[in-house]
């Protein structure tokens, strides 16, 4: 699946569910986008404890990555959540993500090129 057939999934939801981002007037944008960025915010709190919790009771498992392998299903549930906070964003603020990303990704090549190893990951 591609990116704009989940952009279009999740316009297609929220217009369903009356969050559509399609009627917001121009004066109500940065109330969305705060209400948005807020939601964002409580998802990657939620994944930040998972891990807090993982960390803490890292002793009564036989090692780190079975620890982090017990919160894989929440973890993968709330990045998915972030993502979802994520396409709205970009969707209030008409953002070509593909664009963007691939302008993006040419100055981080630059700018980490120092870092490069050779290593494929």
């Amino acid at each position: 699946m591609d990116l704009q057939t989940l952009l279009n999934m999740q316009r297609e939801f929220d217009q369903r569910h009356g969050w559509s981002l399609d009627t917001v007037t121009p004066d109500r944008r940065l109330d969305v986008f705060e209400r948005e960025i807020i939601g964002l915010i409580g998802e990657v709190g939620e994944l930040a404890n998972l891990v807090k919790k993982a960390r803490l009771d890292v002793d009564r498992f036989a090692s780190a990555t079975e620890a982090f392998d017990q919160i894989t299903t929440g973890m993968r549930e709330e990045l998915v959540d972030i993502f979802i906070y994520l396409l709205r964003l970009f969707r209030l603020t008409e953002t070509d993500i593909a664009e963007k990303y691939n302008k993006k990704i040419k100055i981080n090549i630059e700018r980490f090129k120092k870092f490069e190893n050779g290593d494929s990951d």
